[in-house]
């Protein structure tokens, strides 16, 4: 392994912003220069291009989550289908799928319009069983998505692609696609700055105060708004922003060049990447250049932090995924923030005492498709008022997430609970067969708001 970092476009971090210094004055400002804050600004500003729009970063753009990320761009937000029928009902459990499918297309249509180069690749994501507990949990989820119509596929062992061979089925989600977080996110920020956008990195928000105005304060200034948007996702505690939000680390990593027998043996994951069903399980896709990136295997607590918990596992799972990668080596590795909630659910809304302060985040590792979304819906809600179409019918438009324990016995707690979900990957995956010998979760993937 020689050294750590992700793959994607670096030109989002090298132009210099200024800090927030001294007083302004805006229409909005909003706290976060990731997918969601990026979107919610251009959206803004093409929804009403006279709006004085100031965006605050504590970093630069893309550092978080959006900068980080595996670029998996597909449905699927909350829990499976299967699940989400008990718990909300036929009609929210189809409402959500459909609005995570139409979360895609609607990104990459966005991607399209403002002719961002991200090198998108549209195609399907396939998620697979590797033992029978796991194609169990399928069948069940393939029956639920046929009840309620949605597009999901059951592939069976002997319909697999070649590449997933040794796998005991498949459910194939779409539409789909993948591409570059960091470009898309560095050239959303280029796209609102031509319209007009004004964005402060380096300035940590300390304080928000709600009153007539709202104002945010920084370090160093002072930002007096209308409205305030907070799309800070895995930083929400941080902030002390009250969503009911935790972020922890995760990771992921990519391979040197393929060589051609190899690049040949993955083809089919440039336009359909493979996500092995089950908690901290792998996942995998090739990028244009020819190296595969994986994610998956470890989790910590706290969204700080840049270098991979455990990145063997990454090295050992590109080797068990085909006898191609046999002598693979990871050439970088790296870690990201995830955004989580006690019942997987997002959360997008406003302050129960103030509906011009917004936020949305806690996208469970689905972040890029609910990002974007999350933030049209909240440029619209702004422009156009609440009752501008909006999802009251899914289950995390709501003011924050059920309850997170804070403090150190809590803290403590939630390390040994991420400790045993990391132990037990690893023991439920033999190197020497990429089997998993235990019991799966819920289908699970990062969606490149996060590895």
């Amino acid at each position: 392994m020689t050294g750590y970092g992700t793959p994607w476009e670096s030109s989002g971090y090298t132009t210099t912003r200024p800090r927030l210094q001294g007083t302004h004055r805006c229409d909005v400002v909003v706290i976060g220069a990731g997918l969601t804050g990026l979107t919610t600004a251009v959206e803004l500003l093409e929804l009403d291009p006279d709006l004085d729009v100031v965006l605050v970063e504590a970093d630069h753009v893309a550092a978080g989550a959006s900068g980080r990320g595996t670029g998996l761009l597909g449905p699927r937000v909350g829990p499976p289908a299967a699940v989400a029928r008990r718990r909300y009902g036929d009609d929210v459990a189809r409402a959500s799928y459909l609005w995570s499918a139409a979360a895609v297309q609607h990104t990459m249509d966005l991607v399209r319009r403002l002719r961002i180069s991200c090198d998108l690749v549209p195609g399907t994501q396939l998620v697979v069983a590797a033992d029978e507990k796991a194609a169990e949990d399928q069948w069940r989820e393939a029956e639920a998505a046929r009840a309620l119509g949605l597009p999901v596929t059951l592939v069976e062992q002997d319909e697999l692609p070649p590449v997933a061979a040794r796998y005991r089925s498949g459910l194939r989600h779409g539409p789909a696609a993948t591409l570059d977080p960091a470009a898309l996110t560095g050239q959303l920020a280029r796209a609102g700055e031509q319209r007009g956008l004004r964005i402060f990195e380096r300035s940590t928000v300390r304080r928000i105060r709600r009153g007539l105005l709202l104002s945010v304060t920084t370090d160093d200034g002072v930002v007096v708004a209308d409205d305030v948007v907070v799309a800070v996702n895995a930083f929400s505690s941080v902030l002390g922003a009250p969503t009911g939000v935790i972020g922890v680390s995760v990771q992921a990593g990519v391979t040197q060049k393929l060589p051609p027998d190899a690049v040949e043996a993955l083809d089919g994951l440039l336009t359909e990447p493979l996500i092995e069903h089950g908690e901290l399980s792998p996942y995998f896709r090739l990028v244009p250049d020819g190296r595969l990136v994986v994610g998956g295997g470890a989790v910590r607590r706290g969204p700080f932090g840049s270098l991979a918990p455990a990145p063997g596992r990454l090295r050992a799972a590109v080797r068990a995924l085909s006898p191609a990668l046999a002598d693979m080596e990871i050439e970088s590795s790296w870690a990201g923030p995830v955004a989580m909630t006690r019942d997987g659910l997002p959360v997008i809304g406003h302050h129960p005492d103030d509906p011009h302060l917004h936020h949305a985040g806690g996208c469970n590792g689905h972040g890029i498709a609910v990002s974007v979304q999350h933030g049209t819906q909240l440029a619209r809600w702004i422009v156009n008022g609440l009752r501008d179409d909006p999802p009251t019918a899914l289950p995390w438009v709501r003011p924050k997430a059920p309850w997170v324990p804070r403090g150190r016995l809590a803290d403590r707690a939630l390390d040994r609970y991420l400790a045993h979900l990391t132990a037990a990957a690893e023991q439920a995956r033999p190197a020497s067969t990429g089997r998993r010998a235990g019991p799966a979760g819920p289908p699970r993937t990062t969606d490149g708001d996060t590895p």
